[in-house]
C-alpha cells in the first residue's frame, strides 16, 4: 500500500493530541464500549465523543456491535 502525503499528515495530526493517543492505546488490541474508554480516561462526555467521531471519520477507529476497534491505520499509530 502507497502512504501518500494525506495518509501521514492525519497520523501526525491523531498523534499530536494526547486524548487521541490515550484512546488509540486504550481501545488497543482488544476493543472497548465508549463507557469503558470514559470512565478508563476520566474523559467528558463531550472529549470523548469529540475526539472518537474525528478518530472514525479519519479511519483509525470503528464500531461495531457496541465496540470501538482499530482499523489497520490505527493499529499503525498504535505501533
Amino acid at each position: 500500500m502507497v502512504k501518500d502525503r494525506e495518509h501521514h499528515e492525519r497520523l501526525f495530526k491523531a498523534s499530536m493530541n494526547p486524548i487521541r493517543r490515550k484512546i488509540i492505546a486504550t481501545i488497543g488490541l482488544k476493543g472497548k464500549t465508549r463507557e469503558d474508554l470514559k470512565k478508563e480516561l476520566d474523559l467528558t462526555d463531550f472529549q470523548l465523543k469529540f475526539n472518537i467521531d474525528w478518530l472514525i471519520k479519519e479511519g483509525f477507529v470503528k464500531e461495531e456491535n457496541g465496540e470501538l476497534i482499530l482499523t489497520e491505520e490505527g493499529l499503525e499509530l498504535l505501533k
